[in-house]
């Protein structure tokens, strides 16, 4: 059974959410990609909150709750094959040998303060009724994970 983990990232005070998306996608993931090897995740996948947009609430069917409250800029998602697999990859990364370079590099676009990191009982992933994996073409729902499905 796999392993999720669940992170709430805010950015840096002062920084735009530009800069921050930008540090995120093409610093710190090539960084985590390096320190991590082979025990990689089977899947990272972030997910930014938009606060911008002449038409956002318009597209949101309760537009009281479009973001109102939310302090937090980007959620992680992050799939391990088990337990084990989640215990060296974040051994792996804060290894002594890598010298404290992921660390570091938080502090350069995160408030490392308020990051919070949670496993996840379970993980239910709903598809649609005519989604048939391994015979759709992968370009008609492109926001899908294709390939294994359990």
């Amino acid at each position: 059974m796999v392993f999720v983990v669940l992170i709430t990232v805010w950015r840096k005070p002062g920084m735009s959410p530009e800069a921050f998306y930008d540090h995120y996608e093409n610093v710190h993931m090539p960084l985590i990609r390096r320190l991590a090897g082979d025990k990689i995740p089977i899947s990272h996948n972030r997910l930014y909150v938009t606060r911008e947009g002449p038409d956002l609430k318009e597209r949101m069917v309760q537009e009281a709750e479009c973001g109102e409250g939310i302090s937090y800029d980007a959620v992680a998602e992050l799939i391990f094959e088990d337990e084990a697999h989640n215990l060296a990859y974040w051994q792996t990364l804060y290894a002594p040998e890598t010298n404290g370079a992921l660390t570091e590099d938080e502090y350069k676009f995160m408030d490392r303060s308020k990051l919070r990191i949670v496993a996840i009982k379970n993980k239910e992933l709903m598809i649609r009724n005519d989604f048939f994996p391994g015979k759709d073409d992968v370009n008609k729902y492109g926001f899908l994970p294709h390939g294994k499905f359990n």
